[in-house]
């Protein structure tokens, strides 16, 4: 568990997102266990939104290469 000295350094860090240092930052005046189970759904959203569209373009690949034989 990240102390908050490490959270500190995070929300410095400019090479973090300012979208990843709000959500941090607003997630520490929330219910810890709450705040973590939403991340976790986040994150499963975003990654299968992330493999869809990463599918849905090579699937374009694929078509597209096929017309060229």
């Amino acid at each position: 568990m990240p102390n908050d000295e490490e959270i500190r350094e995070l929300l410095a860090d400019p090479g973090l997102s300012d979208w990843f240092k709000q959500a941090l930052s607003s997630s520490l005046d929330r219910d810890p266990v709450d705040a973590a189970n939403d991340a976790e759904l986040l994150s499963a959203v975003l990654d299968r939104r992330s493999r869809a569209i990463a599918a849905d373009a090579l699937t374009s690949l694929v078509i597209r290469d096929a017309g060229r034989r």
